[in-house]
C-alpha cells in the first residue's frame, strides 16, 4: 500500500520540509558529481577498507599500492614498463614471422610502415585482440595486459579509453564467457548421461567410465582457465576504467547498453555454480551433516570472487553516469545479482522454520528440483513431502550466499545500489525486487567497516523518498525500522542524519506515523527527543542532524491519526525537551523553530482532561522566553479557547507570569507585535470566566499587560491613519485601482485590530470590576 505525499500536509503546518530525495551528501565523494549532479550520486569509490577492499585518495577509487595482486593480496614483482614492452613485442613478432610479402611494393611499404612509431598501448590492445587461440596465448597476452594498465595516472587510463581498451576487454570477455558457456554445458550433459545409466542400472562399463572421468576432468580444468582469464579480464577492465568522470561517461555513451549483458552473466556466474554444487550434494550426500556448507564454500573459486569485485567496481563507476541510472536498473538480472552480492542473512544458523528474507526464492528454486528429481503431478505424497523437504534444505542452503563474495564486492555494489537509487524512476523497481531493501540494512548490522554503514545509510535514504506518487511502506518493516535505530546512535553526524531524513521520508504518510510511533512502544519516539536534545557545545556537527529530527517530530505532530499525536503527547520528556531546546544556548535558529511550531501544534490538541495537559502547560511555561516567532503566545491562545482549560490555566504554576512577560515583550517589529498581541488575547479569553478572572485580578503584570495594551492603541491607531494618508498619496501618483486596493486592504486591517483593542479594554474593565 501506498499513499500520496500532496495529501501527507495538513493544513496548519508550518513550512514544507526539504527536498528529501538524496541528493544531500553526495558532494564528498566526488567533485565532478557536486559541480554538475550535485548529490545526485555517491561517489562509488569511498573506501577504507583491508586487504583487497580499496582506500580512499584524493576522492578517488583505487586500490591499496600499486602492484597486481590475487584474491590473497600476493603482490606479482613490479617490472620496468619499457620492459614489459619489450619482451612482449619479442613474442609478438616472434607470432608474426611467418608472414612473408611477394612482391618488391609489399616489402617497401612494410619498411616505411615498421618506420612509423606505434606506441606501446596499441600494440598491446592489437596483441589482445588478435590473441584468440590458443588459451595460453590470451592468458599471456592479459598477464602483460595487467601489468601494463596497473598505474594511477589518469590522463593514461583516458588515452586508453580513446584508444579503445575498453572495446578490446569486453570483446575478449564476451569470447571467453561464451567458451565457458560451452564448457559448462559439456559438463552438465555428461553428469546427466551418468544419471541416465545410474537410473537405467546398466551394468558397469570401466572404460567408458575412465573415459567419461577423463573428460569430465579435461573439462573441470578448462573452466579453471577461463575463471582466471575471466578475472584477468575483468582486473583490466577495472584498471582502465580509473579514468576521469568524462572519459567513463564517453565510454558507457559509446559501448555501456549493450556490454551490460556480460556484466551481470560476470555476476551470475558464481550464484549458479553455488546453486548446481546445492542440488548435486542434495542427491549425492542428502543425508551427510554439513554436505551442503561445505558444497557452498567449495562452490565458488578465488578467480570467480575476484571477477565479481572488479565488475562490482567497474558498475559503481558507470553508476556515476547520469545517463547510466536507468538503463542500469532496467537491465534483466541486475538488481537480482546485485541483492545476491549483498545477502549477508547466515540462514543456515536460525531456527528451522523461520522466514526467509532474500536470497534465492524458493518459486525460483522449485524448477531445478522439479527437473533434478523427474518426478510428476501425480506423485504420491511421500514424493512430494520429500520434495519439498530438498527445497527447504537448498533454499537455506544458497541463503546468505554473499558471505562468500570478499567485502569489497559487496561495498561495491552498495555503492551501485545508492548511486541507482538516486534517480526518481528507479526507486520504486528497487523496492519491488525481493531482498534488495533488507540485504542492505543486514550490511548495517554484519559489516565489520564503519564505511558501507555510512553508504547503507545514504542507500535507504534515497530509497525512503519514493516517488511523485508513492510513500515507500517501509515502517512495515521492522528491520528497517531496527537498522534507523542503530545507524541514528553511530557517531558519524552524517550518518545520523540520514538515518533521521529516512524517517522524515516515511512519516510523509500518516499510516506510517502510526507504526513509527508504536515501534517498540516508542523507541523511535525516544531516539528523535534523545538527538534534538542533545545542546552540546562540543558537538556542533549535530546541528543538521538535530534540525532534521526537529522537523521529524513536527512532521508526524501534523498527522491527522489520533493515535499518532496521542503517543506523541503520552510520550515521557517529549513536550519537555522541546521547552528546554528553545533555552539552549548553542542551539541553531532552525532546531528551536521546529520546537517551538511543535509545541504550537500539540497546543491545538491537547485539552481537558487529556493527562498530557499538565505537562504542556509546564513546557509552555518554560518557552515563554521564546519571542522570535509567536508560536508560543499563539500556543497560550490556542489552550485558552477552549473554556475547559481557562480556570486549569489560571491555576498553573507560573503560567499567568510567563503570560503576562510574553505580553509585555519588548522590541519594535511586526513579529514582536503579533507576540504581544497573542499573549493580549489568551489573557481576554481567559477573563471570561469568573473563576479565572478573579486569579488575573491579582496579578500584577497581567493587569500591567492589558493596560499597556489598552492605553498604547491611540498610539497604533494614529500610525495607522497615517499609513492611510500615505497609501492615498501613493495611490494617486500610480493609479487609482492600486490605492483603491490598498485602502480596502488597509481598512480590513484596521477593522481587526480595533474589534481586538475593544476587546482588551472590555477585559481589563472586567478584572477591575473583579479586584
Amino acid at each position: 500500500q501506498t499513499s500520496d505525499i500532496s495529501d501527507r500536509t495538513p493544513g496548519g503546518r508550518l513550512v514544507g520540509g526539504p527536498p528529501q530525495s538524496q541528493q544531500y551528501h553526495q558532494n564528498q565523494y566526488q567533485q565532478h558529481d557536486q559541480q554538475e549532479h550535485h548529490g545526485q550520486q555517491m561517489e562509488a569509490g569511498y573506501y577504507q577498507e583491508p586487504t583487497l577492499i580499496p582506500v580512499e585518495e584524493d576522492g578517488e577509487y583505487y586500490d591499496p599500492g600499486p602492484a597486481a595482486h590475487d584474491i590473497n593480496n600476493n603482490r606479482a614483482p613490479k617490472q620496468d614498463r619499457r620492459s614489459i614492452m619489450s619482451s612482449f613485442t619479442t613474442n609478438f613478432n616472434q607470432n608474426q614471422s611467418t608472414r612473408t610479402f611477394q612482391t618488391q611494393e609489399s616489402d617497401i611499404y612494410q619498411e616505411e610502415e615498421e618506420d612509423l612509431p606505434v606506441s606501446p598501448l596499441r600494440q598491446l590492445l592489437d596483441a589482445i585482440n588478435m590473441s584468440i587461440l590458443p588459451t595460453s596465448l590470451r592468458l599471456s597476452s592479459l598477464a602483460q595486459a595487467v601489468e601494463f594498465f596497473d598505474h594511477r595516472d589518469r590522463a593514461m587510463h583516458d588515452a586508453e579509453l580513446r584508444e579503445g581498451g575498453a572495446f578490446v576487454l569486453y570483446h575478449k570477455l564476451g569470447l571467453v564467457l561464451r567458451l565457458s558457456r560451452c564448457g559448462e554445458a559439456l559438463i552438465e550433459e555428461g553428469n546427466n548421461m551418468d544419471k541416465t545409466k545410474k537410473g537405467a542400472g546398466s551394468g558397469p562399463s570401466h572404460y567408458l567410465s575412465y573415459q567419461q572421468s577423463l573428460a569430465n576432468s579435461l573439462a573441470v580444468q578448462q573452466q579453471t582457465e577461463f575463471d582466471k582469464e575471466i578475472a584477468m579480464i575483468c582486473s583490466c577492465l577495472e584498471m582502465v576504467h580509473r579514468a576521469n568522470p568524462d572519459a567513463v561517461a564517453q565510454t558507457w555513451d559509446e559501448c555501456g547498453t549493450e556490454i551490460l549483458p556480460l556484466l551481470v552473466h560476470v555476476l551470475e556466474r558464481p550464484f549458479q555454480k553455488i546453486e548446481r554444487a546445492v542440488w548435486m550434494a542434495l542427491q549425492e550426500k542428502a543425508n551427510v551433516p554439513g554436505s551442503l556448507e561445505r558444497a557452498v564454500a567449495m562452490a565458488v573459486t578465488r578467480d570467480q570472487k575476484l571477477a565479481v569485485q572488479k565488475v562490482t567496481k567497474v558498475l559503481a563507476m558507470y553508476s556515476l553516469v547520469p545517463e547510466a541510472k536507468k538503463p542500469m536498473c532496467d537491465c534483466e538480472g541486475m538488481l537480482r545479482w546485485l541483492t545476491r552480492i549483498i545477502d549477508t542473512h547466515n540462514y543456515n544458523r536460525v531456527k528451522p522454520g523461520a522466514p526467509i528474507h532474500g536470497g534465492q526464492s524458493a518459486g525460483a528454486m522449485s524448477g531445478g528440483v522439479t527437473s533434478l528429481s523427474g518426478m510428476d503431478n501425480d506423485a504420491d505424497h511421500e514424493a512430494k513431502v520429500k520434495q519439498a523437504k530438498r527445497l527447504e534444505l537448498a533454499t537455506r542452503a544458497t541463503s546468505g550466499s554473499g558471505l562468500y563474495m570478499t567485502e569489497a564486492a559487496r561495498f561495491n555494489t552498495i555503492a551501485t545500489l545508492t548511486n541507482l537509487a538516486a534517480l526518481e524512476t528507479n526507486r520504486m523497481p528497487m523496492l519491488r525486487e525481493v531482498g534488495l531493501l533488507d540485504n542492505i540494512c543486514r550490511a548495517v548490522h554484519n559489516e565489520r567497516s564503519d564505511v558501507p554503514k555510512q553508504c547503507s545509510a545514504l542507500a535507504i535514504m534515497n530509497l525512503s523518498n519514493g516517488d511523485m506518487d508513492h510513500v515507500p511502506e517501509m515502517a512495515r518493516n521492522d528491520l528497517v525500522l531496527e537498522t534507523l535505530l542503530k545507524l541514528m546512535k553511530e557517531d558519524n553526524p552524517e550518518t545520523r542524519r540520514n538515518a533521521v531524513v529516512t524517517i522524515f521520508n516515511v512519516a510523509c504518510s500518516d499510516q506510517n506515523t502510526v507504526r513509527l510511533a508504536r515501534y517498540r512502544d516508542g523507541n523511535i519516539l525516544e531516539a528523535l527527543v534523545e538527538l534534538v536534545g542533545s545542546d552540546d557545545p562540543v558537538l556542533r556537527t549535530h546541528d543538521e542532524a538535530r534540525a532534521n529530527a526537529a522537523e521529524t517530530i513536527f512532521n508526524m505532530s501534523c498527522s491527522e491519526i489520533s493515535e499518532t499525536t496521542d503517543r506523541m503527547a503520552n510520550h515521557a520528556g517529549l513536550l519537555e525537551c522541546l521547552a528546554i531546546t528553545l533555552r539552549g544556548e548553542h542551539t541553531g535558529l532552525e532546531v528551536k523553530m521546529y520546537c517551538s511550531a511543535t509545541l504550537r501544534r500539540m497546543a491545538e490538541l491537547i485539552r481537558h482532561p487529556m493527562i498530557a495537559q499538565g505537562a504542556l502547560l509546564s513546557a509552555l511555561v518554560k518557552a515563554a522566553t521564546w519571542t522570535n516567532t509567536d508560536c508560543i503566545a499563539e500556543a497560550f491562545r490556542a489552550q485558552a479557547a477552549v473554556s475547559e482549560n481557562c480556570v486549569i490555566m489560571a491555576h498553573h504554576h507560573g503560567l499567568l507570569n510567563a503570560l503576562s512577560r510574553l505580553a509585555l515583550t519588548r522590541g519594535e517589529g511586526p513579529d514582536v507585535e503579533k507576540v504581544r498581541m497573542a499573549a493580549c488575547l489568551a489573557i481576554e479569553l481567559m477573563s471570561r470566566q469568573d473563576e479565572a478572572r478573579a486569579l488575573l485580578s491579582q496579578n500584577e503584570g497581567i493587569i500591567m499587560a492589558l493596560t499597556k495594551a489598552s492605553y498604547g492603541e491611540e498610539e497604533r491607531e494614529a500610525e495607522d491613519l497615517r499609513m492611510s494618508h500615505m497609501s492615498e498619496l501613493e495611490g494617486s501618483v500610480t493609479g487609482f485601482l492600486d490605492a483603491s486596493g490598498r485602502t480596502g486592504r488597509v481598512g480590513e486591517d484596521e477593522d481587526d485590530t480595533s474589534l481586538q483593542s475593544r476587546r482588551i479594554q472590555v477585559a481589563l474593565k472586567n478584572l477591575v470590576a473583579a479586584m
